[in-house]
């Protein structure tokens, strides 16, 4: 439901109202700045209280803006570029207004390798590590400059002997995400086309990178992205570890590691759980067919940490009109699992909700845990969800809004009351 601009300057002065910024990158060449407005008392009546609606967009370097992230420890967006040919682009935006009536502000762009699919932060927010998919390779960035000034520091390019077994897919490495560990000591770079878990060692002050022994992960699965769990878990020898889910796109699949810090900074051990993998999709769903294109989206753990998250493409679960789930009237789904604190990290399934549209490439939580904002990538559309905190059910979509191309990146920026 939209609101009329003089009823939002109305609720504006409630003191109950919250505004919150989305950013959506997009392949039209465009960062779109979203508002959403919402009473704190919501829950009592969603469909009254939301409004989602476009504030401003404005064209960026990238001709392809793909991955879109905030770094707090700066307030700095950086922008990578998702173009597979000539150069591409990482840009980085000091953030909007509260209110977003002024578009970010372009602090620094340099040119980059091809196709960034993700970009991480490490050292306290003072280093920026992208993956590149097509160039099979890690960059990283001293981000430490208060003006937004980027240094290049190093790029890792990686080779494969022969294709992997999941053919086209797997015709090289193609790193997909760059994440740190709990403690912050190593970044990983998540490796789809040689099925690895790349990890490095961090130096904080110089902040290069020296390699670790990797994770090898279920050939042809196929690894996207990972989450370790908020906090050490319990387990059941005495010793509390923290757990390291795994979501691989091709095999559909999210697999639990143990996570063992080796001394003298010798890596993280990760330690297959028993009966450690499980379908992202409902128990019970067939795999899609898919020609071997990805299935397991966005991964991402629950702000509380008691529920882990992941969006699903092409499974195509909700039926509805075109009108509700565009383009074609059928949404895929976004899968709940409860992490079992009791043991050891188990996954509990515990909901498939319709993501609102078909290819939920992309998904980001807000602070509190009661709302995600997902990009429909086919569908050229922004949906927002509301979660019960409690149960960690989504209850129902309460706001949408159409955005111009495929959308491949959103990002929640929380404000304060209005």
């Amino acid at each position: 439901m939209h609101f009329s601009l003089p009823t939002i300057a109305v609720l504006l002065f409630c003191g109950n109202v919250k505004s919150d910024l989305i950013y959506v990158a997009s392949f039209s060449g465009n960062i779109t700045t979203l508002s959403l407005t919402y009473d704190y008392f919501a829950s009592t009546n969603p469909d009254s209280y939301y409004s989602l609606s476009v504030v401003d967009t404005f064209k960026t370097p990238p001709s392809l803006p793909a991955w879109i992230t905030l770094n707090k420890h700066n307030n700095i967006i950086y922008l990578v570029d998702g173009v597979t040919t000539g150069n591409g682009t990482l840009t980085a935006y000091r953030t909007s207004s509260e209110n977003g009536t002024s578009p970010p502000i372009q602090l620094d762009s340099v040119e980059c390798l091809l196709d960034g699919a993700y970009a991480g932060f490490y050292a306290n927010g003072k280093g920026l590590a992208v993956a590149h998919y097509i160039s099979s390779a890690l960059q990283t960035y001293d981000i430490t400059a208060s003006n937004g000034t980027m240094v290049p520091l190093e790029t890792f390019t990686y080779t494969m002997s022969s294709p992997g077994p999941a053919g086209a897919r797997q015709d090289a490495p193609h790193i997909h995400e760059a994440r740190t560990d709990p403690l912050g000591q190593y970044l990983l770079a998540i490796d789809l086309g040689a099925d690895k878990v790349r990890q490095y060692a961090i130096d904080m002050d110089s902040l290069l990178l020296d390699e670790r022994p990797a994770l090898n992960a279920t050939p042809g699965s196929g690894p996207r992205h990972g989450v370790f769990t908020k906090d050490p878990i319990l387990f059941p020898d005495g010793v509390s570890s923290y757990v390291f889910y795994l979501a691989a796109e091709i095999a559909g699949t999210i697999t639990a590691y143990r996570v063992t810090y080796l001394p003298n900074r010798g890596g993280l051990q990760f330690d297959l759980l028993p009966n450690g993998t499980y379908s992202s999709l409902e128990p019970g769903t067939p795999k899609p067919y898919t020609g071997g294109k990805g299935i397991t989206g966005e991964l991402q753990v629950s702000p509380d940490g008691d529920f882990l998250i992941a969006s699903n493409r092409r499974d195509k679960k909700f039926n509805g009109t075109a009108t509700q789930y565009p383009p074609d009237g059928q949404s895929d789904s976004i899968s709940t699992f409860r992490i079992r604190q009791d043991l050891a990290g188990k996954l509990d399934f515990v909901q498939s909700a319709p993501a609102g549209g078909y290819m939920p490439r992309t998904m980001n939580l807000n602070s509190a845990g009661n709302l995600a904002v997902v990009g429909i990538q086919e569908g050229n559309r922004v949906t927002v969800l509301e979660r019960d905190l409690g149960s960690g059910l989504f209850k129902e979509q309460v706001a949408e809004v159409y955005v111009e191309g495929e959308i491949w990146g959103v990002l929640w920026d929380d404000y304060n009351d209005v």
